[in-house]
């Protein structure tokens, strides 16, 4: 894990751009914050499916943190998918960490089947959100393709219990070590 109080192992993040995607102004705002704190300086922010679409395709963000569930505004599971099938290789391969409050194995093995590189569980934890662009920043991402999508090229994730919540822990594709 990335200690971001040893100077040895903190990773900058202040070139990173990040998008975030959440039906949820006060999920948006608090992602916000934590990213700021973390020294990020460019972070965008959209509502729904079709402005999320729109941001990737005008902004291009490093990362998108994509909610799983968008409510009534599209569905994050669907976006990440057409992401994967798109035709230009810088939307194909944009880093996604997906965002839920749903712990359930079935939904968090579907975002990584689906080419999510990480999946985190709400209520997002400071720590676990920074270890995670950390880790993609810092990593160069490989990724296969599987019928017409573009997935991480990583081993098969396995779901482990982390206090009172199931969450996926997937191995990085280049340091064999499992994130976390």
């Amino acid at each position: 894990m990335i200690d971001p109080m040893d100077p040895g192992t903190y990773v900058r993040l202040d070139a990173l751009r990040v998008g975030i995607v959440d039906d949820s102004a006060y999920f948006r705002k608090l992602a916000e914050t934590m990213l700021g704190a973390f020294g990020v300086r460019v972070i965008l922010q959209a509502a729904t499916e079709a402005e999320a679409l729109t941001l990737v395709m005008t902004q291009s963000p490093d990362v998108l943190l994509l909610d799983w569930n968008l409510g009534t505004a599209g569905n994050g599971a669907a976006l990440l998918d057409l992401l994967r099938r798109h035709p230009d290789e810088r939307v194909s391969t944009l880093a996604v960490v997906m965002v839920t409050a749903y712990a359930d194995k079935r939904r968090m093995l579907t975002a990584v089947e689906l080419g999510a590189n990480d999946v985190l569980v709400k209520p997002l934890s400071a720590r676990r959100l920074y270890d995670r662009l950390a880790e993609l920043s810092s990593a160069r991402q490989l990724y296969a393709r599987r019928g017409n999508r573009l997935i991480p090229a990583v081993p098969p994730a396995k779901v482990i219990h982390d206090g009172p919540s199931e969450i996926i822990h997937v191995r990085s594709p280049l340091r064999g070590k499992t994130i976390r």
